[in-house]
């Protein structure tokens, strides 16, 4: 007899003894992450072979304590490897955990190494070798403080991966997590639930899993390579009759009975999907359409008991909350009009999501999905569980529903303007209504959403519902996915916040203005990469480019030069400070194929670099912070009391009949008076606002700045 340790997702441990018992193997005992099971080897192969739930079958063969580094070595040594493996046999070690005398797992698994071959050395006099992917056993050593456990991993790798996925969509749930939670919910070779659906189906894993476990279907029967099979104990035969055994147990698709139907409005992740259903051997049984499940016809069998089971995205920030509150609310009013009767599970790491749900939870598991704290909700959709409000939900706020008549008005009118003038980004909104003082801006189908910092007078609890009554409203009202609203809180600039990262995730996508190509980032900073207020600054420089050698301060992401090359510079020189933007700025000129040699991008301090320059310049644009503490500066900036300086260096660099176009989105900015005098100053701010910032007239100003004509 052996003992066994199966580990599994946490919270799935029940679930995993239930699936043992089922097949026979009934001497266990619950742990975390795991179960324990006393059994022979065909027990071994039938947990390998049948556990949908189980992540990996380990065999303790030693246990030990440690009080040094030599402990690790010699009680590996002391183990009788003989009765596991061969010499000629491949190895590989796995090493989790560390104390005062192991502080790194390397090289935990180089001294647990070091000792097999030892081992095998004073035996043979020769050594096994070191193969990390796919050995013939794999060496597991786990060190929890004083106390080490070699195992053998028997099932070599991960059981999750059952050989159909080849391909996910943004965050594939792992399949033995999906299968658990479909057994937790009820569904099962010999359950009475004969429909299913997901409407947020992602890469189909739920939709997959809970197919093959309809037909009964052994999930490790696609699998080539199992960590038994160098295992010196390994049958061949029996393991192969266990295998002609679950072939034959396969049951009939076409005496199912039962309907797999699932949704996603992405049309990566139905293209996943599809590939992992056919790879399944599942093709025709399982359906799959890109159409966002509000809107979708499920074909619906109301007399027959079914599940709706989804993971929907859980909104790690602030921002992303609030966009998917009506994303939850809708799946909610969706599940209890088509489901009623049904039971319904759903898995997210968000409470205050879950609540928005219409219906009381009948219970819920904790459990760990890509490495985020989640429940799995289970709801049976029941008149008793309905809450009282739930159809009253689905109407929209009278204020959230101001808001949307507000931005269809506008949206109609932007419309006709953006595609005429074939911009792709523009503001659609900006505190029209003063008591929801946010802006909103579309870039293609996604729309970005900046809150303005609420006066002290206005209470907190108040603002959040106003902006959450915004949020609800932008999806129906501009005609977007929930996930497509993007969500900032934005205070009066100071410092650096222009600059501020707000996250790690790389959200990027790439826009057209006036043939210029650009990437934009809606999430991970607080500005996007691309200012739509200069969206006219940057098509009359592209008018006056052609011919110059061009200038651009404080350049941020460069897009005021992209423009400059498409309008026929000579050259460009792009000048920032921050390593992020410079970045930014050399990929825009690089997507735009402008090449490096005649489109420069350089790190500096603007106003270092104008007092050590002495280039020449045809057309130089500059749109300083208004203020900025960078520890990259030598000095603080104040835009207000530096501009004057600013300007006459930038004036030092430009050709005699050259042109500075100089702004700034200071509120309460007033031009040196000096400037006046000293040079030919033009207001160009109207000229420089599209209709889209007509409501918002002093978001920038902007001068054009010439040398005086010599009489």
């Amino acid at each position: 007899m052996y003992a066994l340790e199966i580990t599994c997702p946490i919270g799935m441990e029940n679930v995993l003894e239930k699936e043992l018992h089922a097949e026979g193997l009934t001497q266990t005992r619950l742990g975390e992450a795991q179960v324990k099971l006393t059994t022979d080897l065909e027990g071994i192969y039938k947990a390998c072979l049948w556990s949908r739930v189980g992540t990996r079958v380990m065999l303790p063969i030693a246990q030990f304590k440690m009080e040094s580094a030599d402990d690790l070595y010699n009680g590996v040594k002391a183990i009788d490897w003989s009765q596991h493996l061969l010499v000629s046999n491949t190895i590989a070690i796995d090493c989790h955990g560390t104390n005062h005398h192991i502080r790194n797992t390397q090289f935990g698994a180089v001294r647990t190494k070091d000792a097999i071959a030892d081992y095998f050395v004073a035996q043979t006099g020769e050594r096994p070798s070191v193969e990390k992917n796919q050995p013939d056993v794999r060496i597991a050593v786990r060190i929890k403080r004083d106390v080490v456990t070699v195992s053998v991993d028997l099932s070599g790798e991960s059981m999750h991966r059952r050989s159909y996925r080849q391909q996910g969509a943004m965050a594939p749930l792992k399949e033995n997590l999906a299968a658990g939670l479909l057994l937790r919910a009820g569904w099962g070779v010999d359950s009475d639930l004969k429909q299913l659906i997901d409407p947020m189906c992602g890469s189909g894993t739920f939709l997959v899993e809970a197919a093959l476990m309809s037909l009964d279907i052994a999930p490790g029967l696609r699998r080539q390579y199992w960590g038994f099979k160098g295992w010196k104990q390994h049958d061949h035969r029996l393991w192969q009759q266990l295998n002609d055994l679950a072939k034959n147990r396969k049951k009939d698709p076409e005496s199912l009975g039962i309907r797999f139907q699932g949704t996603d409005r992405e049309q990566k992740a139905i293209a996943a999907a599809r590939e992992n259903i056919k790879r399944a051997g599942l093709t025709g049984l399982i359906e799959v359409s890109m159409s966002p499940f509000q809107e979708h016809e499920f074909i619906v069998d109301e007399a027959q008991p079914g599940l709706v089971i989804t993971n929907p995205p859980y909104g790690e920030r602030l921002g992303d909350e609030m966009a998917l509150i009506a994303l939850y609310r809708q799946l909610g009013e969706w599940v209890v009009k088509h489901a009623h009767g049904w039971q319904f599970m759903m898995l997210t790491s968000n409470d205050h999501l879950a609540r928005q749900i219409p219906v009381r939870p009948e219970k819920s598991t904790r459990v760990i999905n890509g490495g985020i704290e989640c429940r799995a909700y289970q709801f049976p959709v029941l008149d008793a569980n309905i809450k009282a409000d739930a159809v009253a939900q689905s109407v929209m706020t009278p204020g959230a529903q101001m808001v949307a008549n507000r931005l269809q008005k506008n949206l109609k009118k932007m419309k006709k303007w953006a595609v005429k003038n074939k911009i792709q980004c523009f503001r659609v909104y900006d505190a029209d209504m003063p008591e929801y003082a946010v802006a909103i801006d579309l870039y293609n189908d996604w729309a970005h959403v900046q809150e303005y910092q609420a006066p002290k007078s206005v209470d907190p609890e108040k603002a959040k519902q106003r902006l959450f009554e915004v949020v609800s409203a932008i999806p129906s009202a501009l005609n977007i996915a929930e996930s497509n609203v993007v969500v900032k809180h934005r205070q009066r600039q100071a410092g650096k916040g222009q600059y501020e990262k707000l996250d790690q995730s790389q959200h990027e996508m790439i826009v057209e203005e006036y043939g210029c190509d650009f990437i934009v980032n809606l999430k991970d900073y607080l500005d996007t990469g691309l200012f739509l207020d200069h969206r006219p600054v940057r098509k009359l420089i592209q008018q006056k480019a052609d011919g110059v050698r061009f200038l651009n301060l404080f350049c941020y992401t460069a897009s005021a030069s992209v423009h400059a090359g498409q309008g026929g510079a000579l050259t460009t020189l792009s000048v920032d400070m921050s390593n992020t933007y410079t970045d930014w700025a050399r990929r825009n000129i690089e997507l735009n194929e402008f090449s490096e040699r005649d489109h420069t991008v350089v790190r500096a301090d603007c106003f270092e670099w104008l007092k050590q320059s002495r280039d020449e310049f045809d057309l130089i644009f500059m749109d300083p912070p208004t203020f900025s503490n960078s520890k990259k500066m030598a000095d603080v900036l104040d835009i207000q009391r530096d501009h004057g300086d600013l300007v006459r260096l930038a004036m030092a660099r430009l050709a005699a009949e050259g042109e500075l176009i100089f702004s700034n989105n200071y509120r309460r900015f007033r031009l040196d008076d000096d400037l006046m005098s000293e040079f030919d100053v033009q207001d160009i701010t109207r000229s420089t606002l599209d209709p889209d910032f007509e409501r918002n007239t002093k978001i920038h100003q902007c001068y054009l700045i010439k040398h005086k004509s010599v009489p």
